[in-house]
């Protein structure tokens, strides 16, 4: 007697270029919803199907610097063909905002800044992660969070005492850790490059966690500026 064979367990089917086309077509066409509300549902299907053409050719354009014709995209959604000379995480990542409505919608319903969601869309690295989801007021708070940093800066001691220093300060440590409360905007600063803010943030930091534990700490008044990140490490 033959043993049947057992068959392969169900995988979820991979998304291809018209998936993604089809998240845009389906994000004009809501966009358009309200507007057009007296224009019959063949006519308001077939605009949003050309703005998300034309939205794809834009992009496209941006990311491989080539220009191709609407039918070019129709052709390719089609027969769920990724374009050529692009990566396509790139879709994948323009996918995930129009399925959410865009930029602000999904920033939204993160909980997070519209600057996190952009540093995401447009970061060259392919394995780089959505912004995690901040739970509602009144949820149990996350942990604290990590970062190791290298830095160079300003030493203030007293009122006339001025110090450069590299935090840290031991030659053989690569990086500082800082521990940062759930509710810190320095992730926020930091991918959407506000340096200003986030060496503002590591200056308060370095003086509480860091220069605290000195023993001139004891002595004198004190505080660290930060002037130059060398390192900036999420842990």
């Amino acid at each position: 007697m033959k043993w049947a064979q057992l068959a392969d367990e169900p995988t979820a089917p991979k998304r291809g270029f018209a998936d993604c086309f089809n998240d845009l077509v389906e994000r004009r066409t809501a966009e358009l919803a309200s507007k057009w509300d007296n224009t019959p549902e063949r006519s308001r299907r077939a605009q949003a199907k050309h703005r998300a053409r034309v939205e794809m050719l834009r992009r496209i354009k941006t990311r491989s610097g080539r220009q191709y014709k609407e039918s070019t995209i129709e052709k390719w959604a089609a027969h769920n063909t990724w374009p050529p000379g692009i990566d396509t995480f790139w879709f994948e990542r323009w996918a995930v905002i129009d399925r959410a409505g865009g930029i602000d919608a999904l920033a939204n319903s993160l909980r997070c800044s519209r600057g996190r969601i952009v540093a995401w869309r447009d970061s060259p690295d392919p394995n780089a992660q959505l912004p995690k989801q901040k739970p509602p007021p009144g949820a149990p708070k996350e942990r604290r969070f990590r970062i190791g940093v290298e830095t160079l800066g300003i030493l203030r001691i007293g009122e006339t005492g001025q110090h450069h220093k590299r935090i840290p300060t031991d030659p053989n440590k690569e990086y500082e850790v800082l521990v940062f409360d759930p509710d810190s905007t320095i992730l926020d600063a930091w991918y959407a490059e506000d340096l200003e803010t986030v060496m503002d943030l590591l200056s308060d930091a370095i003086t509480e966690q860091v220069i605290s534990t000195w023993d001139v700490a004891l002595y004198y008044d004190y505080s660290y500026t930060v002037t130059e990140i060398l390192k900036f490490l999420i842990l």
